[in-house]
Parts: structure tokens; sequence; C-alpha cells
């Protein structure tokens, strides 16, 4: 006979993630909140969930990524589906879609009946492109003026980011394409797009964090370009002046050393106003530049 308090105190799982997986099994299980953690920590536990408690806890105590375990990710307040096709979404990332309402916002501004369009290259999960459309959805409801293209060569993360739409609602705003960067997109694309965002792969090959942490289980073509880090940020910028509007803004997440090496890409792409933002630690993390 097994409680929830019992199985708090004998693991030797980290105290945040015991709590976040124990709560999604009582939720799966049981359909109680995460507030039974304490409310209802005496009760006895019925057999399938311990089961299931202790899968879950060999594979933390493995490595997976609690994410991956509880097959969601809480980014710029939506929640996602995530597995191991995608990449699990993190608060430095969530300065790219902040750069984007930014840019939605003055647009609008300017030209009130003016539709805004994006394009997320890299999208995975769709948790850029999704956020910016549930963010302005959110503060802008009677007139969303916004469509967003988010750009993956993988076929599994986009039926996750599609499975995301649907669940938040957002297909109408939000398509998603399966493309090799710009390859299969089509003219009526050409010179029309307002703000290109990414999220590149930005690590180094002989990086050691690759084989660190979440990382390990996190699908490798979505982390490195196999070189020096910089490779797809040159693809991108090679074929952005193509797609956006004169003027039209871009805004690339990259690694915490890499901002001067981006800002020297920009400006040999003939991009102007170049600058990079910091992140919660202070990095420059993600550098915007106009065409």
């Amino acid at each position: 006979m097994t409680t929830i308090a019992q199985l708090l105190s004998n693991t030797s799982l980290d105290k945040t993630d015991a709590r976040v997986l124990l709560g999604h099994l009582l939720e799966f299980h049981l359909g109680w909140s995460r507030s039974a953690l304490i409310s209802q920590d005496q009760e006895i536990l019925p057999d399938q969930l311990i089961a299931a408690w202790k899968r879950l806890e060999a594979q933390r105590l493995s490595g997976v990524p609690v994410a991956y375990l509880v097959g969601k990710k809480a980014f710029h307040g939506i929640e996602l589906q995530v597995n191991d096709a995608v990449l699990i979404p993190r608060p430095e990332t969530e300065l790219l879609v902040d750069v984007a309402l930014e840019e939605i916002k003055q647009i609008c501004n300017s030209s009130p009946k003016a539709l805004v369009r994006i394009m997320d290259l890299g999208t995975g999960s769709g948790a850029i492109a999704l956020a910016i459309a549930h963010a302005w959805r959110s503060m802008n409801k009677s007139s969303p003026r916004i469509e967003i293209l988010g750009i993956d060569q993988s076929p599994a993360a986009l039926q996750i980011a599609r499975e995301n739409a649907q669940e938040l609602g957002l297909n109408e705003t939000v398509r998603f394409l399966e493309s090799n960067w710009y390859t299969a997109i089509t003219d009526i694309d050409q010179g029309n797009i307002d703000v290109i965002v990414s999220n590149p792969p930005y690590i180094r090959k002989e990086d050691p964090h690759l084989e660190l942490g979440d990382l390990r289980f996190e699908p490798k073509a979505a982390l490195t370009d196999q070189g020096d880090g910089l490779e797809c940020i040159r693809t991108i910028l090679l074929g952005a002046a193509l797609f956006l509007r004169p003027g039209g803004l871009i805004a690339l997440e990259h690694g915490y050393d890499q901002a001067a090496d981006v800002a020297s890409l920009l400006h040999q792409n003939a991009f102007v106003q170049i600058h990079a933002l910091p992140d919660l630690a202070g990095h420059l993390r993600v550098s915007m530049a106009r065409i």
C-alpha cells in the first residue's frame, strides 16, 4: 500500500522532476489535479499507477527528459505536445516570439488593415509560430491580421506541429510546409514576408554539450549542422532577401558566443540595423536585422 508521500520521499529523482512526473500520472490515471500532491498525499495509489511511476522513474534516472516523458512542455503561455522528433522548447527561445510580436505591433499601428506575414524556419513542434499566433490572438481577438508559415524538413516534427495547432485552435492562422529551408516554398511567398524568425541548428559538431543532459535525447539534426554551427544560418541569410519585403525583419537565435559571427554574416548579406538581444542569462542570444 503506497501513498503519494511515500513515493516522493523514497525516490532518487530531483524533487521538482518527481513532482512533475507524479502529477502527470495522477492526472492521467485518476483525473486528479497537481494540487493532490499535497492535499491527497496520504491516499493509497492503485497498482497500475505505481507500475507507471516505476517506469517513468527509471527512464528519468537514465536521463530521458521530463518533457518527453510527460509528452508536453509549456512555452510562452501555451502548452505544446513534444516527443523525441522535436526539440524541447526553451525559455531563451521565447525572445524570438517577443521580437516578432513587437514587429507585428509596429506594422499594425502604422497600417491598421495590414496583413502581416511571418515565416518560421525550422519550426519543429511549432513552438515559435504557435506562440506568436496565440499571443496575438489574445491581444487582438477581433482582428488577428497575421498569417504564419512554419517550415520544417521533418515529417515527424510537422505532425506534432499540426497537432499542436489543432489543439490550440490556430489552424486558420498557422500553416505548415515540409521543406528543406526555402526549397519547397512557392513563388507566392516571394517578396511578401514581413518577418522571418528561426531557431536553427547552431551547435558546433564537436561541442561536448551534445553528449550531456537533455541534448543526448533530442534530434541531432535540429541541434547541430554537423559543422561550425553557422552553416544553417548562412543558408537562411542567403535566401532571406528573396522572401522578405523591403524593410522586412529577420530574427535568429544562435549560440551564446556566436553574436559577432552572425552580425558579420548579416552584414555580408546586405542586412542593416543589425543588433543582438540578451537572454535571461545575459548572453547575446538573438540577432535581428532588416533587409
